[in-house]
């Protein structure tokens, strides 16, 4: 099959790559994996560099022009600079970025920036050390708004900062992450709760849907919805009046964004999910051994692409047997 353009089965072009690069994480979040790995003392099991760098050449010829190295916890990478340096050598390949809590991202930083990494979106739910301690299970707050000052400094902008609103835990703190987010020059985002990794009761007591968080926010100005952008992927952005500050909100169980979807996900261990919450994953690491390989991800990833679904079913809790955002990279 010859190289083109991904496009689905409902006419969506992909052009943007969510790229696992590890499953372990030394935080224990409990709507991520809250009892998964957290460092292997074992053999590992990851994508290695090059193998990386032949399955992104090859996302690429099919038009993929984005790609975010995500996790876990992708810090916890030991060889996450070549990777970057890799992937940005890649023709064709625009827009190169990074998902990370930020405790290991302060002496990164500018060699991230120097290998070619363009942006970060940091994950921060308090600025409270002791709510942060509970929500984390570390101590590491001031590490963190360390690391999000110091790739700030080496131009990894503009830094998203992704929040989770929960009711009773963290849905006292909108005035303080808005003013963190103006005086750091961050991309404010609320993400929904999702029902994963935490119980049904749990989700239940916290969960805040978009609605809500919209008059978490109407406490603190007016705001209003701007035109839907595809630079802004599924976030509805709206702009307070009073001070002009924007904020994104991803609420996946409300409107749905998935007619816009332009993205698949490739797991640490080289298997493509076309959808978050989509069912099952297609190996592509195992074509890798192959002396016609290139041929046979090519094949594999245009006849995954059109079984991606139309949308998602997360509102009628079928997740897709997705029981941790680290195992396939968020």
């Amino acid at each position: 099959m010859a190289a083109g353009p991904l496009i689905d089965s409902h006419q969506r072009r992909i052009s943007y790559l969510r790229l696992s690069v590890t499953p372990y994480c030394n935080f224990r979040c409990s709507y991520c994996q809250p009892d998964g790995p957290v460092l292997s003392e074992g053999p590992r099991d990851e994508l290695t560099p090059y193998e990386i760098e032949q399955l992104v050449s090859l996302f690429a010829r099919q038009g993929v022009r984005k790609v975010r190295l995500s996790g876990g916890e992708p810090t916890l990478r030991k060889e996450l600079l070549e990777v970057v340096e890799r992937i940005a050598a890649i023709p064709g390949i625009e827009d190169l970025s990074l998902s990370s809590h930020a405790m290991f991202l302060a002496p990164l930083a500018r060699p991230l920036a120097e290998a070619g990494l363009k942006r970060v979106n940091v994950s921060l739910d308090t600025l409270d050390p002791e709510r942060f301690r509970r929500i984390a299970g570390r101590d590491a707050l001031d590490r963190v708004l360390e690391g999000i000052r110091a790739a700030r400094e080496a131009g990894l902008g503009p830094i998203k900062l992704n929040v989770v609103p929960m009711r009773g835990v963290n849905d006292d703190e909108v005035a303080a992450l808005l003013a963190l987010a103006r005086r750091e020059q961050l991309v404010l985002r609320f993400i929904e709760l999702m029902p994963l990794g935490v119980t049904n009761g749990d989700y239940a007591a916290r969960h805040i849907d978009g609605e809500g968080v919209l008059a978490l926010l109407a406490e603190h100005g007016r705001w209003t919805a701007e035109p839907r952008d595809i630079a802004d992927g599924p976030a509805r952005v709206y702009r307070c009046e009073e001070s002009g500050q924007r904020v994104g909100l991803i609420d996946p169980l409300g409107p749905k964004f998935c007619s816009n979807c332009n993205r698949v996900r490739l797991t640490h261990r080289g298997e493509l999910r076309n959808c978050l919450f989509g069912q099952g994953n297609i190996p592509l690491r195992p074509l890798l051994a192959h002396a016609d390989w290139e041929l046979r991800v090519e094949e594999a990833l245009h006849e995954a692409i059109q079984l991606k679904p139309e949308k998602h079913r997360l509102e009628q809790g079928d997740d897709g047997g997705l029981y941790s955002l680290a195992n396939v990279g968020g």
